[in-house]
């Protein structure tokens, strides 16, 4: 319909109504400019996020090492071990010319392991003649004792080592038992 039909038939016409409802303050509000951002709360939180970012990437990172060290220690710790064992025996052994030398060399390379172990913070656990701990050994069998020896461990039968405090390998131990008949 037309604004001249609207208004032959007395209607009022939808676009020349104005509504006169709206009060001087809200001309104001709507005429106010939008306000600013808050640049210092922004500054806060990206400062906050960043550190944030930063103290987990440090964790990230000392994580990582001590898992890559974890990992190469569990791979020469197999041949530190046959070293040590041998070298147990051949000490035990005179030596002459040659083998002598070659016993020296071997000490000598077992000794620069041992260095590097510790620097790292790689230990032996010591089991034998000890009380049997399950928190860094593992039974793997029993042995009848006399009652004196009940609860200790009497042979090693793989060396446990320890990483900064931690289980990294449990020593395997046989376990002296004492029973009524011993």
């Amino acid at each position: 319909m037309s604004k001249k039909h609207h208004k032959q038939t007395g209607e009022p016409c939808v676009a020349e109504t104005v509504d006169t409802t709206q009060t001087a303050t809200e001309k104001t509000v709507v005429s106010e400019e939008p306000a600013q951002p808050d640049y210092h709360e922004q500054y806060v939180r990206l400062y906050a996020e960043f550190e944030n970012f930063r103290k987990r990437t440090e964790r990230e990172k000392v994580s990582f090492l001590a898992y890559g060290k974890k990992q190469l220690a569990e791979k020469l710790l197999p041949s530190y071990e046959i070293l040590l064992r041998q070298s147990e025996k051949w000490r035990k052994q005179e030596a002459t010319g040659e083998t002598k030398s070659i016993l020296e060399g071997i000490h000598m390379i077992l000794a620069e392991m041992q260095k590097a172990f510790s620097s790292e913070g790689i230990t032996r656990i010591e089991a034998v003649n000890k009380p049997y701990d399950p928190a860094t050994q593992e039974a793997v069998g029993m042995v009848p004792v006399p009652a004196e020896q009940d609860g200790l461990v009497i042979q090693e039968v793989q060396m446990g080592f320890m990483l900064d405090g931690n289980v990294l390998r449990p020593a395997r131990v046989l376990v002296g038992q004492h029973t009524e008949g011993n």
